[in-house]
C-alpha cells in the first residue's frame, strides 16, 4: 500500500513545473519532547510528506525549479545512536531510496542553500514555518550586505500552501488506494465495536477497542483523537474525555478514524448502547440519516461545496419544526439561522493527508468553490439537544451525528465508508452480537 518513491519525485517534477523559477525549501518536523528524554510519536509535515516520503524528523527537502535538481539534506549516518534509536537513512543512502538528486548533511544546509538563494530571485516556503523563514532572511541578509556580484539584491519570499494545496486537493488513483484501506480499516473498527459494546464498561474502553483494532490492522495511529461520547456527552461537539460509564438506555455517539501511510479516515455513527432505539431516539435519528442522504446526494462535479451543507439544513430544518421544536417555518428558520442552535457546524470539510485537509472553501469573490473530481469531503450532519427546557423532554441529552468520506466522482459520489452500517435496522442487528 505504500506510495511508489516516483509518485513523490513527480509530484517535486510537476510543482517545478507549476512555478516556473526559483527555488522551494520544506522542512520536516522535530521530535516533540513529552519530558525529559521521551518523545512522542512522530509525525511528519504533511507537506513533506507529500512531496517525499521520507520518514527521518528534521530533514529538508530543496527544489530548484529551473533547471530542474532537488536536494534532500537528513541526519548523518551515526552507528551508536542507531543502537539507542534505530535505522538512520544517512544522506546518500535518503538520495538513492527516495529519488533526489543529491543528499547532503543537514550541517551544511545553510552554505548550500546561500549559494542557491545568490543564484534565485524567487524563494517559496510554507508560511506556518516561521523558523525557517527568519533563516532565509538571515542568510539573504548576509548576501546583500556582502553584495556577492552574482546574488540578486532582492529576493522574494512567496508563500507555498497555495500552490501546493491546489495540488494537494484532488488525490491521485495510489493516493485514494491509501485513503480506501484506512477508511476500510476504520469501517470495520466501528462494527468491531458495535458488536462488542456492553452497558457495564466505560467509553475509554471503547476507545480502546477501537485503537487495538487500528493497530492490529497496520494502522498505528489515529487521525484525531477519537471522541467516544454516550449520553449527553454527545451534545459536546470535541469531547475527548472519554470517561463515562455507559448506560443501556443512552445512545452513543463514536467519531473516530484510522491514519494509514500518513493519510486520514474520519468516520461518525451514532447507536443505541442497549441495542434498540427508542422512540424519541429512532425520530431524531431518522432526521439526521436522512440529511445525510440529502447532503450526499449533491456531492457532484461543478456543485458548490456549500450544496451538500444546504441540503442538509433544510431537512434538519424541517424535522426541527415537525418536532416542534422550532415554531416558524422551514424558510424562516433557516434564513433566520435558528437551527443553529441544535446544528451549529457544518456539514463538510475536505479530508486527506491531514483529517482537516487544506483546499480552498471559498473562491477569490468570496463565493464557495465547486467541487471536482479526486476531491473528498466528509459529510456529517447532526443535532444536539441539551438539558434545555425549550425542548421536549424526550430529545434532552441526546447527540446525534452520521459521518461518512465522500468522493467526488462525477455525478455519482462514492461514499469511501459505505460499508460501516448506518440504517436503523443494520445496527440493532449488529449491536452487542460479538
Amino acid at each position: 500500500m505504500i506510495i511508489n518513491n516516483k509518485v513523490y519525485k513527480q509530484r517535486r517534477k510537476q510543482l517545478a513545473k507549476t512555478l516556473g523559477d526559483g527555488i522551494v525549501i520544506i522542512r520536516n518536523s522535530s521530535d516533540q519532547i513529552r519530558s525529559n528524554d521521551t518523545t512522542y510519536p512522530f509525525r511528519s509535515n504533511s507537506y513533506f510528506h507529500y512531496f517525499s516520503g521520507f520518514p527521518e524528523s528534521d530533514a529538508v527537502i530543496v527544489i530548484n525549479c529551473k533547471p530542474f535538481k532537488t536536494w534532500i539534506f537528513s541526519k548523518t549516518k551515526d552507528k551508536t545512536k542507531e543502537i539507542w534509536d534505530g535505522f538512520i537513512y544517512g544522506p546518500a543512502e535518503a538520495a538513492k531510496q527516495f529519488l533526489f538528486d543529491q543528499g547532503l548533511d543537514l550541517k551544511h544546509f545553510n552554505d548550500s542553500v546561500s549559494d542557491l538563494l545568490a543564484k534565485n530571485s524567487k524563494v517559496y516556503l510554507l508560511q506556518e514555518d516561521l523558523s525557517l523563514r527568519g533563516l532565509v532572511s538571515k542568510i539573504l541578509n548576509h548576501l546583500s550586505k556582502n553584495k556577492r556580484a552574482d546574488a540578486f539584491l532582492k529576493n522574494e519570499i512567496i508563500s507555498l500552501n497555495s500552490f501546493v494545496d491546489r495540488m494537494r486537493s484532488i488525490k491521485s488513483i495510489d493516493e485514494l488506494k491509501v485513503i480506501r484501506h484506512a477508511a476500510n480499516i476504520s469501517s470495520r473498527a466501528h462494527q468491531f465495536v458495535m458488536a462488542n459494546i456492553h452497558s457495564d464498561s466505560y467509553e475509554y474502553q471503547v476507545e480502546a477497542r477501537l485503537r487495538y483494532f487500528f493497530g492490529a490492522h497496520g494502522a498505528r495511529n489515529e487521525a484525531y483523537s477519537s471522541i467516544v461520547a454516550s449520553g449527553k456527552n454527545a451534545c459536546t461537539l470535541h469531547y475527548i474525555e472519554n470517561q463515562s460509564r455507559l448506560n443501556k438506555s443512552d445512545l452513543i455517539l463514536i467519531d473516530a478514524g484510522c491514519e494509514y501511510e500518513g493519510y486520514a479516515s474520519d468516520i461518525t455513527r451514532t447507536f443505541p448502547i442497549g441495542g434498540k432505539f427508542s422512540e424519541p431516539q429512532k425520530d431524531l435519528y431518522s432526521v439526521v440519516l436522512e440529511a445525510q442522504k440529502a447532503a450526499i446526494s449533491q456531492v457532484k462535479k461543478n456543485n458548490s461545496f456549500n450544496d451538500p451543507h444546504t441540503a442538509a439544513i433544510k431537512v434538519l430544518a424541517q424535522g426541527l419544526r415537525d418536532f416542534k421544536i422550532l415554531k416558524n417555518s422551514v424558510n424562516a428558520i433557516i434564513e433566520k439561522k435558528e437551527y443553529k442552535k441544535f446544528y451549529m457546524h457544518r456539514t463538510s470539510h475536505w479530508m486527506g493527508l491531514d483529517v482537516h485537509d487544506v483546499g480552498d472553501y471559498f473562491d477569490p469573490k468570496g463565493k464557495p468553490v465547486r467541487l471536482m473530481n479526486g476531491q473528498i469531503l466528509t459529510i456529517e450532519p447532526g443535532l444536539y439537544f441539551p438539558d434545555d427546557r425549550s425542548v421536549p423532554k424526550v430529545f434532552r441529552n441526546i447527540g446525534i451525528r452520521i459521518e461518512d468520506d465522500v468522493l467526488v466522482n462525477n455525478n455519482q459520489a462514492e461514499v469511501l465508508t459505505s460499508s460501516c452500517p448506518k440504517e436503523i435496522d443494520e445496527l440493532e442487528s449488529i449491536i452487542g452480537k460479538g
